[in-house]
C-alpha cells in the first residue's frame, strides 16, 4: 500500500481499544462527553477521542444553543393569516391573483354527496344531514353518511367512496380533502 492509498483509505470504525467511533461521537453530540463509563475512565484512547471530538463539536454545539428568532413581523403576519383562515368557518378561502375565491361549505357538501351517490354499491347518499364539511383555508374535512347495498365489502366500498369524493372535491372546487370519514348507517337489499 502506498502513501497515496493510505491517504484515501476510509477512516477506522473503531478506536484502538475497540470502542466504536460512532458511539463516542454520539456521546459527545448528546453533550455527555464528561460522563464516562468504567472502560472510558481507564482508557487513554477513549479519553483522547472524547476530548478531541468535544473540541471539534464545540462550534456546532454553540450554534445549536443560539436562540432562533423570526424576522420582525413574520410571526404577526402568520398569526393574522391563521386567524383570517378561521374567521369564516362556513367558507373555504382560496387566494387568487385577482382577490380570493370563497366556496361555501354547502358546495362541498353537495359535491361530496353527488360523488358518493355515483359509486357502485352506494344505495343512498343521505340528504343534507348525511354530509357535513368543515373548511379552513383551502382544506376541507368531510363526513358522509350513507346506506350500502347488501353483499358489498364495506371496507372496500368506503375506500371507493373516499376516492370518488376526494377527486370530485378537488376537481370541482380545487380544495384538498384532508380527511373523509365514511359512516355506513344502513345496508339495503
Amino acid at each position: 500500500m502506498t502513501d497515496r492509498d493510505q491517504h484515501h483509505a476510509s477512516p477506522p470504525e473503531r478506536l484502538v481499544c475497540g470502542r466504536p467511533i460512532d458511539d463516542v461521537i454520539e456521546q459527545v453530540a448528546a453533550g455527555r462527553a464528561h460522563v464516562r463509563d468504567a472502560h472510558q475512565e481507564g482508557c487513554v484512547h477513549c479519553q483522547a477521542a472524547l476530548a478531541e471530538y468535544q473540541q471539534q463539536w464545540a462550534p456546532l454545539a454553540a450554534l445549536a444553543a443560539e436562540p432562533v428568532t423570526a424576522p420582525p413581523g413574520k410571526i404577526d403576519k402568520l398569526l393574522q393569516r391563521l386567524r383570517s383562515t378561521l374567521a369564516r368557518p362556513e367558507y373555504a378561502i382560496i387566494p387568487d391573483p385577482d382577490g380570493e375565491l370563497r366556496i361555501a361549505a354547502r358546495v362541498i357538501t353537495v359535491t361530496a354527496r353527488e360523488a358518493a351517490a355515483q359509486v357502485d354499491g352506494v344505495r343512498v347518499a343521505l340528504t343534507d344531514t348525511g354530509v357535513t364539511a368543515g373548511v379552513a383555508g383551502g382544506t376541507t374535512a368531510i363526513e358522509i353518511t350513507l346506506a350500502a347495498g347488501f353483499g358489498y365489502d364495506l371496507h372496500e366500498l368506503a375506500d371507493r367512496v373516499r376516492a370518488a369524493v376526494a377527486t370530485a372535491v378537488r376537481d370541482i372546487t380545487g380544495l384538498t380533502a384532508a380527511e373523509i370519514t365514511v359512516v355506513i348507517d344502513d345496508v339495503l337489499e
